[in-house]
């Protein structure tokens, strides 16, 4: 081993010495290790042994070829910073430290292209020495003697596969071979590159080392000609500064004297000011008193006129008063008797109702009683009893007592007129239902004289039918008829109350509306009066400050606001009471719309049936 350092290229190239530092190490040959012979298992096991290692040859050649792409990628990137900072040192003028960095990243590189180097040649020199070890147990195997075709064939597959592998061996070889002469012509290329750089370097230096020299002797005559003009400036300034100050003692005096004339003129002004002021002051106090007496006097003229308009607004307060208490009173007395009127209506259309409510469930009493007789009369006939009894029953009288029912022309409640479908719809279904059961009944019976007898009053139970539907449908239209009529009836008498309590109102509020008038205009002239506008019967004095007509004023307003708030609360009470009423109207309306729909439907639903 060289006991010389690691080598540095790039130094060597840029000193144009020899190559330092210790050469790559050379591959180490490979040697064979013969084999003994052996029986056919231990044949089979070399055989065997010699595919793994064939296996683990072709798994080496993988790993040097991908070791070798990763060598020359790196070699590239190394290349290319090395060529980025090449660059940057010729921009950078080549500094001195950026040199030295260079030089380091070339020893490195050098460095890292002879490690690769030894390893590129152990690798070799391992690959050798396995193709050493399978041509021996190659040409063991040939001078064996043949005594199994399988095994020869194997044999010559092997010879094959070692002469592809040996084969490829060599054109690797020559492929690692040829990227070494490559490097080796890239490092020279690097080497003149960095050969012009220096030289390149060495002009810049000498360039700039003119440039340095020049510029020391132009400043050194631009020092001297700045002293030069700058003693030449200091003159010239010391003669400005004399002949300023000279203009500037001048210029005093005379704005001295100027100052003084004008002092003199200002004095003389405000003294002149000062008598025309006194005499001014004098004038005004004598205007003053006169217009103190003139304001007093008007002051006790709006005192008088001020109680005057106090006594007449407190009269149409009064008056106010009484018409709104009247008012009041009257819409209670009217309310009183609406009540009882209403009250009276209700209690008689009450008791005619109940009457007609009472007849229908009569009716519907005589039926049940008659249905069920003429049921258990059936059930008799069924069962072969006899002296059977038939019931009878009165259809002219039910006739007569449903057709008042339908012609009843008093006028009844919506709710009255709803109970009344309803009952008569629940006879009819009743009657229905139980008329279908007789029918399906008598239809088995055997044909006795019985029998036909109660088959007739069974048809006389259609010809009820009949009646009770037509009965039915004359309420029905009644009902359609009516409530509409009822709703637009109470709709009209709500319009007319509220059209009623909207012109009694808007006349109330015209009435106050009038006296608020009367009294602000009132209010208006007194205030221009006391503000001496043109115009007012003060215009010619001047601001009145008495404090009784202020209070008086303010107990106008007081008054004007409270007549206001009580016309404001009698409006606002009866439009409450107009929306009550209204409001209550419309959900009696509304629950007797909904029972009129359930109506509806069950009649639907026995039409159905």
């Amino acid at each position: 081993m060289s006991l010389r350092g690691a080598r540095d290229t790039a130094r060597d190239i840029i000193l144009g010495a020899e190559p330092s530092g210790r050469a790559p190490r050379q591959s180490r040959e490979a040697v064979a290790v013969p084999l003994t012979r052996s029986n056919s298992a231990q044949n089979l096991r070399a055989m065997n042994n010699l595919q793994s290692q064939l296996e683990q040859v072709r798994r080496q050649q993988a790993d040097v070829l991908n070791a070798n792409e990763v060598a020359r990628r790196r070699l590239e990137a190394n290349q290319e910073a090395l060529s980025q900072r090449l660059a940057s040192t010729v921009e950078n003028v080549a500094s001195r430290q950026d040199m030295e960095q260079l030089m380091r990243s070339l020893g490195n590189f050098e460095s890292k292209v002879g490690l690769f180097a030894q390893e590129l040649a152990n690798i070799k020199g391992s690959v050798d020495r396995q193709a050493g070890d399978i041509m021996t147990i190659n040409n063991e195997v040939k001078n064996r003697p043949v005594t199994d075709p399988k095994l020869t064939a194997s044999t010559q597959l092997l010879e094959q596969r070692l002469r592809e592998l040996h084969n490829q061996l060599i054109q690797m070889k020559l492929s690692v071979d040829t990227e070494i002469a490559d490097r080796v012509k890239a490092n020279q290329s690097q080497a003149d590159l960095i050969a012009r750089l220096q030289e390149y370097i060495r002009q810049q230096e000498a360039s700039k080392n003119d440039i340095l020299a020049n510029i020391a002797r132009k400043n050194d005559l631009d020092k001297e000609r700045l002293s030069d003009e700058t003693k030449r400036l200091n003159d010239r300034i010391q003669l400005i500064s004399i002949e300023v100050t000279k203009n500037m003692n001048e210029r005093e005096q005379k704005l001295r004297e100027d100052l003084t004339q004008k002092y003199n003129a200002v004095q003389e002004s405000v003294k002149n000011q000062l008598d025309s002021r006194l005499k001014y002051e004098n004038e005004v106090q004598r205007k003053n008193d006169e217009r103190y007496r003139g304001h007093n006097q008007l002051i006790d003229d709006l005192r008088g006129l001020l109680q005057q308009d106090r006594t007449k607004s407190r009269d149409r307060f009064q008056r106010v008063n009484e018409a709104l208490a009247a008012l009041e009173h009257h819409l209670e007395l009217g309310n009183r008797k609406m009540d009882k009127i209403i009250n009276a209506e209700i209690q008689s259309r009450k008791l005619h109702e109940k009457g007609l409510l009472g007849k229908v469930d009569d009716l519907e009493v005589r039926l049940n009683n008659y249905l069920n007789s003429l049921a258990k009369t059936v059930e008799d006939v069924r069962a072969g009893v006899d002296n059977i009894k038939i019931p009878v029953l009165d259809t002219d009288a039910l006739r007569r007592d449903m057709e008042a029912i339908a012609s009843d022309k008093t006028k009844m409640s919506m709710e009255g007129l709803l109970k009344l479908e309803e009952r008569i719809s629940r006879i009819q279904y009743a009657l229905n239902r139980d008329r279908r059961e007789l029918h399906h009944r008598l239809g088995g019976a055997i044909e006795k004289e019985i029998s036909k007898r109660l088959k007739k009053q069974v048809e006389k139970l259609d010809i009820l039918m009949q009646d009770i539907e037509g009965t039915q449908s004359k309420i029905r239209d009644k009902v359609e008829r009516q409530i509409p009529e009822d709703l637009g009836e109470l709709a009209a008498k709500v319009d007319n109350l509220k059209s009623q309590m909207t012109l009694r109102i808007d006349s109330e509020e015209e009435e106050r509306y009038l006296a608020i008038k009367e009294l602000q205009e009132a209010y208006g002239k007194i205030a221009s009066g006391a503000r001496g506008e043109p115009g007012g019967p003060g215009a010619s004095t001047g601001p009145v400050t008495s404090t009784s007509l202020k209070r008086d004023i303010e107990e106008c307003k007081v008054a004007i606001k409270k007549l206001a708030e009580s016309v404001t609360t009698v409006k606002n009470v009866l439009d409450r009471k107009v929306q009550e009423e209204i409001r209550k109207r419309e959900q009696d309306v509304e629950v007797l719309s909904s029972r009129l729909d359930s109506l509806t439907i069950q009649g639907l639903q026995q039409l159905h049936h």
